[in-house]
């Protein structure tokens, strides 16, 4: 791991370990440095604010599990698991950032599950029906839907297990697939 990455890592946990005992939107860039012990020049050399730490941190904590490559419709299920475990596994301190302003979490989700749900339609249209502004559409649709189930989840305590909710996505794409399939062969009957 590289210096740099080391520096992130420990600026990450720093502000992590802030968040169990202060509100995020209470927390300054001042503490953070005061809490793992730099000056506010080698925070800003890694990151341009406290959201952009955030973001760091939300990508390399458990959105890393779904921007992958190797992310796929057969394994989105396993992938959004580990990912849902790793927000549970720092519980307080997504419900105290989310809490604190949900759009970080939801732009970088977004981001990453637009890419999938694009990808899956593109995988579904073997027929090539779908027009790319629609496919775009869909996936952007999708993508939103999702992140406001992920957001409900942890603003409401985390009541359903991570397993339920990555059942609940991986049927989600699985179903859309399905449907899909279903209307292109109804389509294709009635020419």
């Amino acid at each position: 791991m590289s210096e740099s990455q080391i520096t992130k890592k420990a600026i990450s946990s720093a502000l992590i370990e802030l968040c169990g005992r202060k509100l995020f939107s209470k927390i300054s860039v001042q503490d953070i440095t005061k809490e793992v012990g730099l000056n506010r020049q080698t925070f800003y050399y890694h990151f341009t604010d406290k959201n952009d730490l955030l973001r760091w941190i939300y990508i390399h904590d458990a959105l890393i599990y779904l921007d992958s490559p190797d992310v796929s419709i057969d394994n989105w299920e396993e992938q959004a698991l580990k990912m849902l475990k790793a927000i549970q596994a720092k519980s307080d301190f997504y419900y105290n950032t989310v809490s604190s302003d949900s759009d970080v979490l939801r732009i970088c989700f977004s981001a990453v599950t637009n890419k999938l749900f694009t990808n899956l339609f593109e995988q579904m249209d073997v027929e090539h029906q779908l027009l790319p502004e629609d496919k775009e559409f869909y996936a952007r649709f999708f993508s939103y839907g999702c992140s406001g189930v992920l957001i409900t989840w942890i603003l409401d305590g985390y009541k359903e297990s991570p397993l339920e909710i990555a059942t609940q996505l991986f049927r989600l794409a699985k179903d859309t697939e399905f449907f899909s399939y279903r209307l292109y062969k109804k389509e294709n009957e009635l020419l």
